[in-house]
Formats: structure tokens, sequence, C-alpha cells
């Protein structure tokens, strides 16, 4: 009788940490998307910060390309305004890369462009922040697929379903690929 409730108080309390451990496991892996997340996040406000810049330089040069000007505007905009999850910001984000890759792409037709040292620099710095755009997306993108299976292998789900933890979204961009 005693080696049945000893061995009973063993198979509870391995059970109680492994409870513990997964639960734990959840709670870390879904900072590390949350981290990462607020890493995507430093650097699309870096961009709309680079915008504006970049609209007045070419402005300047490229008077009549306006539609293209008022279209990286527009979608800069909508960028902004679009909610936080990455699901909820990957299409409005892909929009502003593929139109300010084609304001970049500008300096092609207007060569005078080319010697604006701002536009360069701008450029330059555009070129920097897509980059690392892209590296912290693959990053984040990682992190997500190893919460989402944390949340939905065993015993990881049932901790996960008893807790209300979610599956994550991933960041993707057409533009990136």
């Amino acid at each position: 009788m005693t080696a049945a409730l000893v061995l009973l108080a063993f198979a509870l309390g391995a059970g109680l940490v492994g409870y513990l451990f997964s639960y734990n496991s959840l709670v870390s892996a879904r900072q590390q998307v949350a981290d990462a997340w607020a890493a995507i996040d430093v650097e699309l406000e870096r961009r709309h910060t680079l915008i504006p810049g970049l609209v007045s330089a070419v402005q300047a040069t490229a008077t009549h390309e306006r539609v293209l000007l008022e279209r990286l505007v527009n979608t800069d905009r909508q960028a902004r305004q679009a909610a936080g999850s990455a699901a909820e910001r990957s299409t409005p984000e892909s929009e502003l890369a593929t139109a300010a890759r084609a304001v970049v792409a500008l300096r092609e037709r207007y060569p005078a462009l080319d010697t604006q040292r701002n536009f360069l620099q701008l450029q330059q710095e555009l070129a920097i922040t897509e980059d690392r755009i892209g590296a912290a997306r693959r990053f984040h993108n990682i992190k997500v697929a190893e919460y989402n299976r944390r949340t939905e292998a065993v015993p990881g789900n049932l901790v996960a379903r008893r807790h209300h933890f979610a599956l994550a979204d991933y960041f993707d961009l057409a533009a990136d690929d």
C-alpha cells in the first residue's frame, strides 16, 4: 500500500512538473514571438520615417511622377494606420515596399537623382532597412513556427487550450519573397 502511494505521489509530481514545464515553455515561446514582432515593428517604423524624405527628394527632380509619389504617400499612410497584428499588417506593408521600390527605381529614368546626395543617402538607408525588415521577418516567422508547434503538439496543446494560448500569425510580405 505504501509503495502504491509513493508511486502515485511520484506520478502526480512528475505530471505536475511536466505541466509546469510545458506552460513555461509556451510562455517563453509566446514572449519570443512578441520580441521578434517588436523588432519588425522598429524596422517598419524606420521605413515610415524614411518615406517623406524620399518623396521630397524625388519631387524636386521628377515632378511629373506625381501618381507614383501619391501612391507611395497613400500606401505609407495605410500601412501606418494598419492594426498591430502581423497578419493584418502584412498586406499594407507589402504594398508599401512595392511602392517604395518603384520610387527608388525612378533613378534609372532620371539620372539627375543620382547627383542628389540626399536621394542617394535615402535610397541606401531604405535598402538597408528593407534588408533588416526581411531578416527580422524571417526570425519572427521562425519563432512563430516554434510557438505554434508547441501550441499544437502534445502535451503543449493540452496546456495551451486550458490557458487560452492562441496560434500566432506569420508576417508575410509578398514583396520580400
